[in-house]
């Protein structure tokens, strides 16, 4: 009986390829999960020509290996592209859900972030419907953040959204800045962060340049990563560690402002790669003061995002391609 979904996700961080196939038979069931890197280039190339090949060409591949014996049982794969850039009346996502379907002879739902534009949505983040499925229920209040290379959150209330926004950087400038002083792709556990002391004088400045920024967005990731090149020279001249858990610091702060936002709700879970910095989420706890826990115990924190596109395809929340 066909009732399984494949859910692919690659982040504005554009670290690797995750997906999962699952079913949502009584509820979610993850039946498989898998993860591809990318080519070396990929996570810097402007080259849209080469991000669609690639994006398109892993994800085939992916799609592959999740598959295997259950093929016939495939209902659709869900595919959101690559963000290149988004606003509030266009998204431009690479790669290619014609040549997926073609190549895996499976439906494939794509163009998400445009139908929900479509429909009066911002494009992002589109991952509040998922958390509702997931994790709403009567009688509870609920924030779920997502910390990715950009921040989102959904406020949950008994089983409604009652608000969902992106709030801010989450992983996107703590891997350029790595990335920039030649320290590899991800600063592991947080530990070059904890490390540093919060420069004050560049977090302010940091916080008045997108203090602008109001709820429900949906940011690109251009308007992080042009703070760095606003703030080139100075940053240049300061050591990783300071900049790194000035970052952090940044990210700390944007989340303690959506959670007051919301009502400093009594309950908070987590997912997402930021989950995965010690020093971050030990921050964050020491900020907001409140329950904090993962939602790992549901779903492994990584494959949240694909899982949540495969609720959408399930949900025909996007555009159908065969």
């Amino acid at each position: 009986m066909k009732n399984l979904y494949v859910g692919l996700m690659s982040g504005t961080s554009r670290d690797s390829l995750d997906g999962c196939l699952v079913s949502f038979e009584n509820g979610l069931n993850v039946l498989a999960c898998d993860t591809l890197n990318f080519s070396d280039g990929y996570q810097t190339s402007q080259d849209q020509a080469y991000i669609d090949k690639e994006i398109t060409n892993k994800s085939i591949e992916l799609v592959n290996k999740l598959i295997e014996i259950r093929r016939d049982n495939v209902v659709a794969i869900a595919f959101p592209g690559q963000t290149i850039s988004h606003n509030d009346d266009f998204s431009l996502q690479a790669g290619s859900p014609e040549t997926i379907a073609k190549e895996t002879k499976i439906p494939v739902y794509s163009d998400f972030r445009n139908f929900d534009i479509a429909k009066g949505g911002k494009g992002a983040p589109l991952i509040p419907h998922f958390h509702q499925y997931l994790l709403s229920q009567k009688g509870t209040e609920q924030l779920v953040l997502n910390i990715g290379g950009i921040c989102n959150g959904t406020h949950l209330k008994d089983e409604e959204i009652v608000h969902s926004s992106d709030i801010g950087p989450g992983n996107c400038l703590l891997d350029a800045t790595m990335r920039n002083f030649n320290l590899g792709k991800f600063d592991s556990d947080g530990l070059m962060a904890s490390k540093g002391n919060v420069d004050n004088i560049l977090l302010e400045k940091l916080l008045h340049e997108i203090d602008f920024l109001t709820y429900p967005r949906a940011d690109d990731l251009s308007l992080y990563l042009n703070l760095m090149e606003t703030y080139k020279k100075f940053l240049a001249e300061k050591n990783p560690e300071d900049v790194l858990c000035t970052f952090v610091e940044l990210t700390v702060r944007k989340i303690e402002e959506y959670f007051n936002f919301c009502g400093a709700p009594a309950k908070v879970i987590f997912h997402g790669g930021g989950t995965e910095n010690k020093y971050l989420m030990k921050r964050i706890k020491e900020m907001i003061k409140t329950e904090i826990s993962t939602i790992d115990s549901l779903i492994s924190s990584k494959y949240v995002e694909s899982a949540a596109f495969a609720y959408l395809a399930f949900k025909e929340r996007a555009v159908l391609f065969r």
